[in-house]
């Protein structure tokens, strides 16, 4: 789709969540995860913004499938904002900043 993505099992296995959100925020990334409580400390950070995956299918395909429709929907709007996704649904709420 034409964006640059970093896995962190690939790159960084093993990493704290302030270790992960610190790259994410010095790459200017958007982090795509299933862990609430990174959400949480995103705000700290400055990152550009966040999917939350609340998905009952996690299979890798199932994930990308989700996240490159609402890349593809969603582009820009998701910066700046916590992008909550489940199979059936998208909330999108501003990242709090810390």
């Amino acid at each position: 789709m034409g964006f640059d993505s970093v896995s962190v099992i690939e790159c960084m296995k093993g990493a704290s969540d302030e270790e992960i959100i610190q790259r994410a925020a010095k790459e200017s990334r958007v982090l795509v995860t299933n862990d609430k409580y990174i959400g949480r400390l995103a705000g700290f950070y400055k990152l550009p913004g966040i999917i939350l995956l609340r998905l009952k299918d996690e299979s890798i395909e199932n994930k990308v499938r989700v996240v490159s429709f609402v890349v593809a929907s969603r582009g820009e709007s998701m910066l700046g904002n916590v992008t909550i996704v489940s199979e059936k649904r998208i909330r999108v709420s501003r990242l709090k900043m810390g």
